[in-house]
């Protein structure tokens, strides 16, 4: 038992974790190997001057074309079923379908395309049906789709399979689940194996479950139970322009996790001008819940840019007491991974425990990151241990840019000098080496000594430079500048 718990307590990404690991509750991950930057020259080629550019980060969102068909038809209520079989659409000589009524499933619960074609519903209402789209080069756009998932089933809304070049916008979907269906999956929208996959200016309104995850599939989608939107495999994803609100409705299980938004093993994806509103009001005081906006797995060149993400407004998952345990992480990405972008984000996060703006860590293989840009906001209570951690950034990384940022981090416990309470850390002990060039950031933390920390550890280098750096605490005169940084290897240069 005690070599089972050994190894447990080494795993560093699980969507919910033990009470001997907590800042890195996820649940990854698949090891491949990317090719990552490895040289210092190459990662200082990236240090960029104060703000971060939108141009450079591939931020600058195109509304979709949406093609018009020559051949179309018009289905409502009354005459829909005479163009499916079995829930297929029937017609391969058509090529754009306009659904025109309110539709209910009395006799297909998922409509379901097998044919590259556009899906025009703007005004019609569709009552627990749900579509399926299986083919390059479908659009669906502006269905209104009202979902109660049943109970002891898996239940999407919108399902996107081997659907090369598909696009889904101005959609709005409304989902409740009402049932714990620990053993069912609830995501609104899904997506896998679909290529140059667009999904832009959609509306999600999720009132689901928080669900223990299945730890046998880690890396994976499928690990968790429940999210707003869950993407792998999906290269070149553009996830543009979309509202999710996701609320937690119960609890089930003993790591009970959510995530608003999740995506695996897709490279080149792009995730910009999202609005992402996730809390959790169903844990009571100090006890411990999981919940993440932006959850990344194993995605080479992902560009994170633009989005607003608040966490958790209530406050309520979390606590402190020997090793703190609860998550209300804003965005979460583990490794391996290179050319990663995180820029001009604004990040709110708060709950009663340890938490974080931005965590990202190298445990499963070589990591690069860039993280720039950024407002982010954080608020949590802190413990003496290192998993009962609250920074505005904890960067387990390989290498790490990280610039032109303002972080503002709120440890709610109080000041303790033992209390890892910072603005950009690396405060968990992760493999290989890690290289940090921080600078032109302005921090501020509250009921801590250190707005900048990294472990004294040999495997850190790097360089701390032209900074803000405020670190509040009991004491009348604040630690500034360079005194707000805790890296006493020898190996990082320092001048703020």
């Amino acid at each position: 038992m005690s070599m089972l718990v050994m190894l447990i307590c080494c795993v560093s990404a699980v969507s919910a974790t033990d009470a001997d690991n907590i800042t890195v509750p996820d649940d990854t991950a698949v090891i491949e190997i990317d090719d990552t930057v490895d040289s210092v020259e190459e990662v200082e080629q990236d240090r960029g001057t104060g703000g971060c550019d939108c141009n450079d980060c591939n931020c600058v969102i195109e509304v979709p074309t949406i093609p018009s068909g020559t051949n179309k038809i018009t289905l409502t209520p009354s005459n829909y079923t005479t163009k499916f079989t079995n829930g297929v659409f029937n017609d391969a000589n058509v090529d754009e379908v306009i659904f025109n009524g309110n539709f209910a499933s009395n006799t297909y619960t998922t409509l379901k395309f097998n044919q590259a074609i556009t899906v025009t519903a703007t005004g019609s209402t569709f009552n627990n049906m749900g579509f399926e789209l299986l083919h390059n080069g479908i659009v669906l756009n502006g269905a209104t789709i009202v979902v109660n998932a049943p109970q002891y089933d898996n239940c999407f809304a919108i399902d996107i399979q081997n659907a090369n070049n598909a696009i889904v916008i101005n959609n709005k979907v409304n989902y409740t689940c009402n049932y714990d269906n620990a053993a069912n999956y609830n995501y609104v929208i899904k997506a896998g194996h679909s290529q140059n996959l667009t999904i832009y200016g959609n509306e999600i309104n999720a009132n689901v479950p928080l669900k223990q995850v299945n730890w046998t599939l880690s890396g994976s989608i499928y690990a968790d139970y429940v999210a707003g939107a869950a993407i792998e495999y999906c290269n070149n994803l553009k996830f543009d322009k979309n509202n999710l609100t996701v609320i937690g409705n119960r609890r089930v299980g003993d790591y009970p996790t959510l995530d608003a938004f999740i995506i695996a093993q897709s490279p080149n994806a792009k995730i910009r001008g999202n609005n992402i509103y996730e809390t959790d009001p169903v844990t009571p005081a100090n006890n411990a819940s999981y919940i993440y906006g932006i959850d990344v797995y194993s995605c080479t060149n992902i560009t994170i840019c633009s989005n607003t993400v608040d966490m958790n407004g209530n406050k309520s998952g979390g606590q402190v007491g020997g090793n703190g345990t609860g998550a209300a992480y804003c965005i979460q990405l583990t490794g391996p991974h290179t050319g990663v972008k995180i820029c001009n984000n604004t990040l709110t996060t708060k709950n009663n425990g340890p938490n974080l703006g931005i965590y990202s860590q190298n445990y499963y293989g070589k990591t690069n990151i860039t993280v720039c840009g950024n407002h982010i906001s954080v608020t949590g209570k802190a413990g003496s241990d290192e998993w009962s951690l609250v920074s505005g950034m904890e960067l387990q990384d390989t290498y790490a840019t990280v610039y032109g940022n303002t972080v503002t981090v709120n440890n709610t416990a109080g000041y303790h000098k033992n209390y890892c309470a910072y603005g950009i850390s690396y405060c968990q002990n992760t493999y290989s080496q890690h290289y940090y060039n921080i600078h032109d950031n302005n921090v501020t933390v509250y009921n801590g000594d250190y707005a900048v920390y990294l472990m004294n550890d040999t495997s850190v280098t790097g360089d701390i430079n032209d900074n803000t750096l405020e670190a509040i605490t009991n004491s009348s005169t604040p630690n500034t500048g360079n005194d707000a940084i805790f890296a006493p290897t020898a190996d990082v240069g320092i001048n703020n």
